[in-house]
């Protein structure tokens, strides 16, 4: 009844521009009015508030219901962790059952086996402790060869750089002798030039300036004679220096040789350690796994086990605070069980016309005051 009058209002009230103003506040009125009407009806013939009382306790007891629900699942989050604690407990300090053998029996494999891998993980570590003792000694000894050597060496390249300097300095000076050497040949030449020159002369100082000239060329050739003496000495000197030279460099090859074939066994003897030690880390490794494998698997199986001993609630001190805290939540559920079973009933006794008729009459009331006030403001 109330669709088809809502239907017949909104499709008259759709035409745009189709009622003057007067018309459409006579509209609202009209609507107001008749929503006024039909609550008197109601109200005189008692059905209003019936359908008010039916209504508003469905509500409360709903939302009530609801409460109890969200209270429930709560709890009940709170009961399957104190069950998971307890398995753990339970497990941990040893209680078993004949109720649960079977399970208890899986998880003391299950521990075995860990316990197993365990030991045997151990062992490998142990090889492993040993290999890298092993490694590091190996490396310390070719280090310290290669060290020895290698301070031989530096001694050898230092001592070759003071032989290379002293065989430059031996070179630069006789390469000095002979140039000094070609200056006096050069200069005496140049002298006796002079004498020959000034003796066909007439001037009247001449026998001074061939004195000058005598004394200058005795001087020239005293300096040529002292550096001819000196120039075989130091060529003497080099070739000694240029074989101690090839013999430190020589020296220098062969202890840098003697470091590379060390390096070199070094690696070699190094190698096969490096496999064992590798071999090893990739046993440690999936055995690790092996067993992290196992525990997550044990895990689970732990905490289901809760179940099971709150089942057969074995004897245990370390379990009786467990015990009681579980008893609590347990009444906690029972009460909230039955306070729903009584909201049940009583909405099941409950007239549900009416309350329907309740929820209608609200949203056919909101229906015609939006519509009027919308009507007033010139909306529609």
């Amino acid at each position: 009844m109330f669709n088809r009058i809502f239907s017949l209002f909104l499709k008259t009230l759709i035409q745009e521009g189709a009622f003057p103003n007067w018309l459409r506040v006579a509209i609202g009125v009209v609507l107001l009015l008749a929503l006024i009407g039909l609550l008197a009806w109601l109200y005189t013939k008692g059905l209003l508030a019936q359908w008010v009382q039916a209504g508003t306790q469905s509500g409360k007891w709903r939302l009530r219901d609801m409460q109890l629900v969200n209270d429930s699942k709560k709890i009940e989050r709170t009961r399957i962790g104190q069950i998971e604690e307890l398995g753990q407990k339970a497990w941990k300090a040893g209680v078993s059952d004949p109720s649960y053998a079977q399970p208890w029996a899986d998880l003391e494999a299950i521990k075995t086996q860990i316990e197993t891998i365990g030991q045997y993980s151990r062992s490998l570590q142990d090889n492993l402790n040993l290999l890298h003792t092993q490694m590091d000694d190996v490396t310390r000894s070719y280090d310290d060869q290669i060290m020895v050597v290698g301070n031989q060496r530096k001694d050898a390249e230092n001592k070759l750089k003071t032989a290379q300097s002293e065989l430059r300095q031996l070179e630069n000076e006789l390469e000095s002798l002979s140039d000094e050497k070609g200056s006096l040949q050069r200069n005496i030449k140049a002298t006796r030039t002079d004498l020959i020159n000034r003796e066909g002369t007439d001037d009247p100082d001449r026998d001074e300036i061939l004195g000058k000239l005598n004394t200058k060329l005795d001087g020239l050739v005293h300096n040529l004679l002292e550096v001819s003496n000196s120039e075989p000495e130091l060529a003497a000197r080099i070739p000694t220096r240029q074989s101690e030279v090839l013999t430190l460099n020589s020296r220098v090859t062969e202890l840098s040789e003697q470091i590379r074939k060390l390096e070199n066994q070094k690696k070699t003897d190094l190698e096969p350690l490096y496999q064992q030690r590798d071999a090893l880390e990739k046993q440690m490794k999936n055995k690790n796994e092996e067993a992290q494998e196992l525990e997550e698997r044990m895990d689970p199986m732990v905490r289901s086990l809760g179940n099971l001993v709150d089942t057969a609630r074995p004897e245990a001190q370390a379990l009786h605070e467990d015990y009681n805290k579980l008893d609590a939540t347990y009444q906690k559920l029972a009460a909230l069980s039955l306070e729903r079973n009584d909201l049940e009933a009583k909405l099941g006794g409950l007239d549900k016309d009416a309350a329907r008729n309740f929820y209608l009459l609200i949203a056919l009331g909101v229906i015609v005051v939006v519509i009027a006030i919308l009507l007033f403001t010139k909306v529609i």
